[in-house]
């Protein structure tokens, strides 16, 4: 998905997970957590990949308001 429709996610704390020249690089797992701190995303987001958002399946469910 793209990082955009996620906009409540952050990084985790000390950035864990996030390295990358520009942006993390989503091959060292998950790198962005709901706001009470749950692990629940990885971006993909430096200069030489894509720029995508994957959600956990384990720990991410769709539910309507």
């Amino acid at each position: 998905m793209h990082p955009d429709d996620a906009a409540g996610l952050q990084p985790r704390s000390n950035w864990e997970n996030s390295s990358g020249c520009c942006g993390a690089t989503g091959d060292e797992g998950l790198n962005r957590a709901c706001p009470c701190g749950t692990p629940v995303a990885t971006l993909a987001a430096d200069c030489f990949g894509p720029f995508e958002l994957h959600l956990d399946p384990v720990r991410t469910y769709a539910f309507s308001q």
